[in-house]
């Protein structure tokens, strides 16, 4: 729930910073802004470092007299941040940052089938960029391409992905899709260009409409028991009661409780201890004999391991579930 809410804005700050870059580097010849730009997208999301890479090779091969420019830029937002970070955090952030993304599980079948409903969902968009494949002249597009399919193969190399991954390279599909669909309509003969445009609109139209009723009634409904979960814990603890749990909905219910999160352990999705990043076996040890109630969500999350179960088995009370249509359902228990 609260990861539904935010975890989308920094792969969209990143994708915006990009692009930007790219404005600059292409239309402005600004090499060291673009070279900025492309630092701030770094330091957002490492998934932006893919393209950025892309970028600096292309251009250190067609343009060496400006790569340095355009590098130093990037070098000098990406290396300077990580270096505050690091300086502060140490070990701690390179494990978090760097490490903990090349421990993950690799996840095979959930990979093809979430990069398969990614394409299915955005059909549009990648039909019109595969369009290029038509075009007359391909030459302007190919910056744009060498981005958009050096980034979607790195995808399937990754061991595990999400959804919001392609939204790197959303901009780039769109500009190639609309630049395709323009070059198209021009060969055309007029009635035929007319007709063309006309149907592609009313495609248009009727895929940004299913998308809106999709939004409306799936991406926007919230969380249905959360009012109900957040007033049972207010109800069912103290002053000194903290909560632990799912990161789906405990730091959501901490903010409206005014609770604190045990341990100050937000991030509990299971590739965090599967990676080895945390050890699962000390955080339970934390745990115990502190006032908190525990909320998982179903066996998902941290109550997928069979030590989290047997944890609330042996130091605390079941005291109710809510079941979510979305969400599945909530368990809350009691312990002291």
């Amino acid at each position: 729930v609260m990861f539904n809410s935010v975890f989308s804005f920094g792969i969209d700050a990143a994708a915006m910073f990009l692009v930007i870059g790219v404005y600059f580097l292409h239309n402005s010849r600004s090499y060291w802004i673009a070279g900025l730009l492309f630092g701030l997208a770094g330091i957002t999301r490492l998934l932006s470092l893919i393209p950025t890479a892309v970028i600096l090779i292309l251009a250190f091969f067609s343009d060496k007299k400006n790569f340095f420019k355009l590098s130093s830029g990037f070098l000098a937002v990406f290396l300077a941040v990580n270096a505050v970070f690091f300086a502060v955090a140490g070990n701690d952030y390179l494990a978090s940052a760097y490490k903990y993304h090349f421990q993950k599980t690799f996840g095979a079948k959930e990979n093809v089938k979430e990069y398969v409903d990614i394409v299915k969902l955005n059909w549009l968009l990648f039909s019109s960029a595969f369009l290029l494949a038509f075009a007359g002249n391909k030459k302007p597009m190919l910056f744009f391409a060498a981005i958009s399919v050096i980034y979607l193969l790195f995808l399937t190399a990754l061991k595990k992905i999400f959804g919001f991954y392609f939204l790197i390279a959303f901009p780039f599909l769109a500009v190639i899709g609309a630049y395709s669909i323009v070059n198209m309509a021009k060969s055309m003969p007029k009635k035929l260009r007319i007709i063309a445009l006309g149907a592609f609109t009313l495609i248009f139209i009727w895929n940004l409409s299913s998308d809106v009723l999709f939004l409306e009634k799936i991406g926007f409904s919230g969380f249905e028991r959360g009012k109900e979960i957040s007033s049972f814990v207010a109800l069912n603890s103290d002053e000194e009661t903290m909560l632990f749990g799912d990161d789906s909905a405990v730091p959501l219910l901490a903010l409206q409780t005014g609770k604190r999160i045990a341990l100050d352990f937000v991030d509990t999705n299971d590739q965090v201890f599967i990676s080895g990043i945390k050890d699962l076996n000390v955080l339970l040890d934390g745990l115990k004999g502190k006032n908190l109630l525990f909320i998982v969500r179903g066996r998902q999350g941290i109550s997928y391991f069979r030590e989290v179960r047997e944890f609330l088995s042996q130091n605390c009370e079941f005291l109710s579930q809510f079941h979510d249509k979305l969400e599945g359902n909530y368990l809350v228990y009691k312990c002291k």
